[in-house]
C-alpha cells in the first residue's frame, strides 16, 4: 500500500474512534513499548504475517494495558504497517494529531511548536540540556513545562513535552514533524519559509498563491528570521528546496571565483 494512501486511510479509521484522552495516553503507551521492543514490531510489521494475524497479537497483547480505543488504533496500523515503514512512528502520529484535534486550536499549537523549534535550533545550550540522557526525562519535561506554561497552550507544552522523551531523532526534526501533523490534519501542505525580514500580508499572499499553483494543494506558510539570508526567501516543502536568498547567490558567486 503506497505510504500515503495507508496514512490517510489511517487517520481516517482514527477518526472514527474519536479517540479521547485516556486514548491518546494509552496510544503513546503502546509507542514507547514498541520503540523499546525490535522483535514485537517486526513480528507486527512483518508483511509475511497475514494483517489479521498481527491484529489479533497486537489486540492480545494491548488489551488490558491501554484503554479499547488505543487497542483498536494499534490494531489497525498494525495490520497496514509494511517492514518499509517505523510502526512506533506511525501510531505516535496518530496520538500526536488527537492531541492537535483535542486542543481546538490546531493552528496556534501548530505555531507555538514551530517557533519552540526555531528557539532550540538558535540555542544549542537549551537543546543539549533537553536531549541529554543523563537528565531524567521527568526533570527535562519539568523545564519546558516552566518555559511554556505561562504563554503557551497545553497541548503545546505536552506535545513538547512528548518530544523530549522520544529517542532516536533530534528533537528539533521531531518537533518539525509535529508541525507537518498539524498541517495534514487541514490537509495542506506545509511550506517553510526562511527571510531576513518578516514578509507584510501581501507578500505573504502571494507566495502562498504562487507555491498553491506550484504544488496544487493548500499551503500552510511558518516564516523563520534569519537576517544572514540578507534578502530573498529560501523555501522548503518536504524534500524540496528552493533557495533563492542573497546568501545563496553570494556563496555560488565565491565557488565561482574560487
Amino acid at each position: 500500500m503506497d505510504e500515503d494512501l495507508r496514512e490517510h486511510r489511517l487517520d481516517a479509521q482514527a477518526d472514527g474512534l474519536k479517540l479521547d484522552e485516556a486514548a491518546v495516553a494509552g496510544i503513546f503507551a503502546a509507542s514507547d513499548a514498541l520503540a523499546g521492543q525490535y522483535r514485537l514490531r517486526a513480528t507486527l510489521s512483518d508483511p509475511a504475517v497475514p494483517a489479521k494475524v498481527r491484529t489479533q497479537i497486537a489486540r492480545r497483547l494491548f488489551t488490558d494495558r491501554i484503554s479499547p480505543a488505543a487497542v483498536e488504533l494499534v490494531a489497525q496500523a498494525s495490520a497496514s504497517a509494511t517492514e518499509s515503514t517505523g510502526l512506533e512512528a506511525e501510531i505516535e502520529r496518530q496520538g500526536v494529531r488527537a492531541v492537535f484535534q483535542q486542543s481546538g486550536a490546531v493552528g496556534r499549537v501548530q505555531e507555538e511548536i514551530f517557533r519552540f523549534a526555531r528557539v532550540l535550533e538558535g540555542n544549542s545550550d537549551l537543546q543539549a540540556t533537553l536531549t541529554d540522557p543523563l537528565i531524567e526525562v521527568a526533570a527535562r519535561q519539568r523545564l519546558v513545562g516552566d518555559l511554556l506554561a505561562s504563554q503557551a497552550h497545553p497541548a503545546t507544552v505536552r506535545l513538547v513535552q512528548r518530544s523530549v522523551q522520544r529517542r532516536g531523532r533530534t528533537l528539533v526534526k521531531t518537533l518539525d514533524d509535529y508541525v507537518e501533523v498539524a498541517a495534514q490534519i487541514g490537509r495542506h501542505t506545509l511550506a517553510r519559509v526562511t527571510v531576513a525580514q518578516p514578509l507584510n500580508a501581501e507578500q505573504l499572499t502571494k507566495m502562498r498563491t504562487q507555491l498553491t499553483r506550484i504544488y496544487g494543494t493548500s499551503i500552510d506558510i511558518q516564516i523563520d528570521i534569519d537576517p544572514e539570508v540578507l534578502g530573498g526567501a529560501r523555501i522548503e516543502i518536504g524534500d524540496d528546496l528552493i533557495d533563492g536568498t542573497v546568501q545563496n547567490r553570494l556563496n555560488e558567486a565565491r565557488r565561482l571565483i574560487g
